[in-house]
């Protein structure tokens, strides 16, 4: 089978996954030094175009490798991937399926705007919000409060040339810093939502003909950057009325594949700020905690019928790089017993502690 991997953690955790379920993934990659590419779970690795550039070229080329390989699937792990392919499973051999619903249900599915139009229908929260064009924020009459966010309507949007291009969600504290926003953001109209804070949640999954087949909820405990994803996160016992809203939004979505709702918020108050309908950040910590999204959603894929167990509450993923960063900036904002940018050198001591603390424990291993 085959994966498309980007430079995300995501793919490198469903190949993985894939592997540890005892399939052989072959990793498609667009550009160099992608983390699934050097994992010794892929076995085999080929460039192909890049889906935001080269849609057109992504497929063909895609199709090219399935046929070369007879591979019993292609799996998109990026949302580029996933809006590349969509509409084209004409173009691969009748023996390969394709892990893409049909194009019409992945418009629906990255269209963030009636994502949180349906799921406001569906009982789960939503931040204020409205969908502005240029010439609205020309409007004093357009009522919006600060701080807010701005994102665009679909994170990899379609332009005219047939080439995507991403954008990412964006914090503004002012009119002039959203105006700013808004124009360089690609497409027509433009997504302003209130700032909201608190405990970030999500609950990722496998969907398939609109039905849940399996969720994991987990509790972000560091958040870096600020307005991004969880970097050290655990699993969390199943919220029943939240999964019940998470299915609810799926099953008008018609949604089949994986996906991610991101919620902020605490139980039956939070609030749906994000839905990701493709494989995600912490896919590892689903996949440690009991479920493995992909080999799940392969056996949809295939027809078969999916072996789903509990998961694990109490189950921790880091997200090194990012994680580093949020612990960095926690150490120079924060109060602490010990550490001061100013007064350094007392940290001295608790790195001692922790160097004697190492070798004593290197030591009684070596003596076990």
């Amino acid at each position: 089978m085959i994966v498309t991997a980007d430079h995300f953690q995501s793919s490198l955790a469903a190949v993985r996954a894939l592997r540890a379920a005892g399939y052989l993934p072959w990793v498609a990659v667009a550009s160099p030094g992608t983390y699934a590419e050097r994992s010794r779970a892929a076995v085999g690795r080929t460039r192909v175009p890049d889906p935001e550039s080269e849609p057109g070229a992504f497929v063909d080329a895609l199709a090219e490798m399935a046929e070369r390989l007879d591979a019993l699937a292609v799996l998109p792990s990026s949302e580029d991937a996933l809006v590349a392919l969509a509409g084209r499973a004409g173009a691969f051999p009748e023996s390969t399926r394709v892990g893409v619903p049909g194009r019409e249900l992945v418009e629906r599915a990255t269209d963030k705007a009636l994502v949180q139009q349906i799921a406001s229908t569906v009982g789960l929260g939503t931040p204020e919000s409205a969908v502005v064009t240029r010439a609205d924020l020309d409007d004093d009459r357009l009522n919006l409060s600060f701080p807010a966010v701005v994102k665009p309507v679909r994170t990899h949007t379609p332009l005219d040339d047939g080439t995507l291009r991403y954008a990412a969600v964006r914090r503004v504290d002012s009119r002039a810093e959203l105006r700013r926003a808004v124009d360089e953001l690609p497409g027509a109209r433009s997504i302003v939502e209130a700032y909201v804070s608190g405990p970030l949640l999500s609950v990722g999954g496998v969907a398939w003909n609109g039905e849940l087949v399996c969720a994991v909820h987990q509790l972000a405990e560091r958040v870096y950057p600020p307005e991004g994803g969880g970097c050290y996160v655990r699993t969390i016992a199943p919220d029943a009325a939240l999964e019940n809203g998470v299915a609810r939004l799926v099953g008008r979505l018609e949604w089949s594949g994986p996906f991610h709702a991101q919620l902020i918020g605490t139980d039956a108050r939070a609030a749906l700020i994000d839905f990701n309908p493709r494989v995600y950040g912490s896919l590892a910590l689903a996949v440690a905690a009991g479920h493995n999204i992909p080999a799940i959603w392969l056996a949809c894929l295939l027809g078969r019928v999916p072996v789903v167990q509990p998961y694990r509450p109490g189950v921790r993923y880091r997200a090194e790089e990012r994680d580093v960063r949020a612990l960095w900036k926690a150490l120079r904002n924060g109060s602490h017993a010990v550490f001061s940018l100013r007064d350094p050198a007392p940290t001295l001591t608790s790195a001692a502690k922790l160097s004697r603390r190492a070798r004593m424990r290197l030591r009684l291993a070596g003596r076990a």
